[in-house]
């Protein structure tokens, strides 16, 4: 113990101090730095704002407009990487931001910068984060020549930079959709919610190949295909979006029940009445769920024999609920000794689901 002490004292003790003081010595000159750059950054931000609001909203003049570019290129720090940001930030953000017609003067203000230079630089940087922003920048100005950078990067080894990719050629390509149907990799659930929000914000038409996306052999292919039909309120293919009742994915599978509710699918009632014993719990509510929309005689009788056969318990109000929907009058006359069953339809008139 007297040892370990002795060295504490002359050894580590020492070192602890001098890395303390170290320490403290960053942090007194990074918050110098920051004090002395802010006022500068948030000068030239101001000038940035100021000059970019007059051009957007000033009548177009070409010559006009390249005279002031690059007077005002003279009054900023243009030739540093952080004014460049700070310039394709702003721009990026009324892009968002406005809407009509002075939005079509965005992309002639980032070419006459020369900003498309500084994007491509991001997107050739080997850290996955610059990568990423590059690929935003381009997406958030719908800047359709870059495609041709992003193109190589559905291919690379990380995944959130081959990601960000996919979203982004969707985005610049949303009416070329059919491509789709050729990648590899597993959509994920974040990547459909983006990619329904392209579609429905840039009011894209439907995939020529779409009937050829719900037999692909990438499962995660088949459910955006499945929701795209949903979307695009697409039945021509019911009698294939019901096959992939047997399809051996669960969550393909729930997608079909989903899409046999939302497009009406009434011939599908037999089908979810056959599949529904080899479902878990989830896609069995969803079944009920459907059939309170599309059953008819059939499902009245396989809800009845599900309620007289003990059925689980986390699915019997769904399963009197479903039968209700269906014929509201059924329990006026049915399970009239069964009690449990009363008491869950009572609930349910109550409740008026």
């Amino acid at each position: 113990m007297e040892v370990f002490i002795h060295y504490f004292i002359r050894i580590i003790l020492p070192i602890l101090i001098i890395g303390c003081i170290l320490l403290i010595i960053v942090l007194i000159i990074n918050r110098y730095c920051y004090d002395s750059f802010s006022p500068r950054f948030d000068a030239t931000k101001n000038e940035i704002d100021i000059f970019l609001t007059n051009l957007i909203f000033a009548p177009f003049d070409e010559v006009f407009h390249q005279k002031e570019i690059e007077q005002f290129k003279t009054t900023i720090p243009f030739e540093k990487n952080w004014c460049k940001k700070l310039l394709l930030n702003e721009i990026i953000f009324l892009k968002l931001n406005l809407k009509g017609e002075v939005t079509n003067k965005f992309h002639y203000i980032y070419e006459q910068f020369d900003l498309f230079r500084y994007t491509q630089k991001l997107l050739k940087s080997r850290r996955f984060y610059l990568k990423c922003l590059g690929l935003f920048q381009l997406e958030s100005l719908d800047y359709k020549k870059g495609k041709h950078y992003i193109t190589p990067l559905l291919n690379h080894k990380n995944r959130d930079i081959k990601s960000r990719a996919f979203l982004a050629l969707i985005s610049l390509r949303p009416n070329k959709l059919e491509s789709l149907i050729d990648f590899s990799h597993e959509i994920t659930i974040a990547e459909e919610v983006n990619i329904m929000d392209i579609l429905h914000h840039k009011k894209t038409k439907i995939p020529a190949n779409l009937k050829d996306w719900i037999v692909s052999y990438n499962a995660t292919i088949v459910k955006l295909g499945i929701k795209l039909m949903i979307f695009y309120n697409y039945t021509n293919e019911n009698k294939n979006i019901v096959k992939l009742l047997s399809h051996n994915d669960k969550a393909v599978r729930h997608e079909v029940i989903l899409a046999i509710d939302s497009l009406y699918i009434v011939e599908a009632e037999t089908e979810l009445i056959k599949h529904f014993s080899y479902e878990d719990t989830e896609n069995k509510l969803e079944i009920f769920n459907t059939l309170s929309k599309i059953g008819m005689t059939a499902s009245e009788k396989f809800i009845a024999e599900l309620l007289e056969n003990k059925t689980d318990e986390s699915i019997k109000l769904d399963a009197v609920y479903c039968l209700y929907k269906i014929n509201r009058n059924y329990f006026d006359s049915h399970f009239l000794d069964n009690e449990d069953v009363q008491k869950m339809v009572k609930h349910v008139k109550a409740n008026k689901k």
